[in-house]
């Protein structure tokens, strides 16, 4: 029985409402007084709960002397209370996103987060990609997102979130330290735009810098001292910051040589 209330809960019900509900269903019909007894719930709770079931429209009453109530059928009821969950289920989706997206548009300029974690790092950058309308750079001096993924697993979805980006028509940019490697990422996103740089350093930079619109900037950087390698991440969306990479972005653009299909 405790299960069945439970049940009816996550429905919609309370569990005064649910006991209620299942008393009638058991005993067909009562009075007042009868589901007080039958259900167990307090006197004074009675007529408030009925008014409730009422207006739901899962009991209904017979207009006797006393009044007598009844529930409908149990499939009817079902229906209702499903009908009534899924329309909770998208106002509450609805307004969520309006309140997100309202949040978004009112972020803090020169707003700083520090990000770790593969997982909130993955995340980040899927959100970000998904919000680009006009352009994607993307300046990398690591490992190719095929090896990234071959680590991680779960940054799949940034390969698929790109394909979808660029399918919209997204302008897509990247730069990388080596020719072979940035050629093997552009035979995998047709229309991307790629140019490489090829540069020896003893000391290679690991990671990579996300650019959205020149509106905001993701710095990831790997750590590979640790088995498995850990992401972190740190974004900006201030506008100083944003110009100060995109210049240095922007240059290493001009200076590296496109990559021939």
């Amino acid at each position: 029985m405790n299960e069945l209330i439970e049940s009816l809960q996550q429905l919609g019900l309370t569990s005064y409402e649910a006991k209620v509900l299942i008393a009638l269903t058991r005993y067909g019909s009562g009075t007042a007084a009868d589901i007080h007894a039958l259900s167990g719930i307090p006197r004074s709770a009675v007529y408030g709960v009925i008014t409730k079931l009422k207006d739901k429209g899962i009991i209904e009453i017979q207009n006797t002397k006393p009044m007598r109530y009844k529930s409908i059928p149990p499939e009817r009821v079902i229906n209702i209370l499903k009908e009534d969950y899924e329309k909770a289920i998208l106002y509450s989706r609805e307004q969520l996103e309006v309140i997100y997206h309202a949040m978004s548009e009112q972020t803090e300029e020169d707003a700083v987060w520090n990000i770790s974690g593969v997982k909130n790092v993955n995340d980040k950058i899927v959100q970000m990609l998904e919000s680009a309308r006009e352009e994607i750079i993307f300046a990398s001096s690591y490992q190719p997102l095929d090896r990234v993924i071959g680590v991680y697993p779960i940054m799949e979805g940034i390969k698929e979130t790109v394909l979808k980006k660029i399918s919209e028509g997204v302008r897509m940019r990247m730069t990388g330290r080596s020719k072979d490697v940035v050629a093997d990422i552009t035979k995998q996103f047709p229309g991307v735009e790629a140019r490489s740089y090829d540069a020896e350093s003893s000391h290679p930079l690991k990671g990579g810098i996300l650019v959205i619109d020149d509106r905001e900037i993701l710095v990831v950087t790997i750590k590979d001292d640790s088995v498995p390698p850990s992401l972190t991440a740190t974004w900006y969306n201030g506008k100083e910051q944003v110009d100060i990479f995109k210049h240095f972005i922007d240059a290493e653009w001009e200076n590296s040589k496109p990559i021939e299909y």
